[in-house]
């Protein structure tokens, strides 16, 4: 399974809106951009499903932009990507089986659910706030480790 550009870019943006907002100032989405090295003309394919799922707040007028919509520790890794892609799903049968040709004999259908579900389990535990926190790459490199 592959992340897509599109939800990979969502979780940059967000966190250069996090980083860049400072409480209720927003962010001004062409510096959101090149703080992450992304184009503001992506930038603006970006923010509508964001703004729909509630994760940022636009703000009109000559000082607007975006904030965040929740707080950083109120928003899951797994909001973000659903919102940019939808919803997660690592085959076309683990939500929805009426297309399936095989439903009625698979016998990989259940670890394909399963799987999907532990994925979608890690995503749920970390937050934006996680990836804003300065100790973060090395809480990523001990789990790393613990892996080993």
């Amino acid at each position: 399974m592959k992340l897509s550009t599109r939800a990979r870019y969502s979780v940059r943006m967000m966190m250069a809106i996090a980083k860049l907002s400072s409480g209720d100032r927003p962010v001004a989405l062409g510096d959101a951009a090149g703080h992450c090295g992304l184009s503001r003309r992506y930038l603006d394919q970006l923010i509508p499903p964001l703004r729909s799922a509630s994760l940022v707040i636009g703000r009109m007028g000559r000082s607007g932009g975006y904030v965040l919509g929740r707080d950083p520790e109120d928003i899951r890794l797994k909001d973000i990507i659903e919102a940019a892609i939808g919803p997660i799903s690592i085959t076309e049968c683990v939500l929805d089986t009426v297309d399936c040709l095989h439903r009625d004999f698979c016998s990989c259908r259940g670890l394909w659910a399963l799987i999907n579900r532990r994925i979608c389990r890690d995503l749920e535990e970390f937050t934006l706030a996680d990836l804003l926190d300065e100790g973060w790459p090395q809480r990523v490199a001990e789990e790393f480790a613990k892996l080993e």
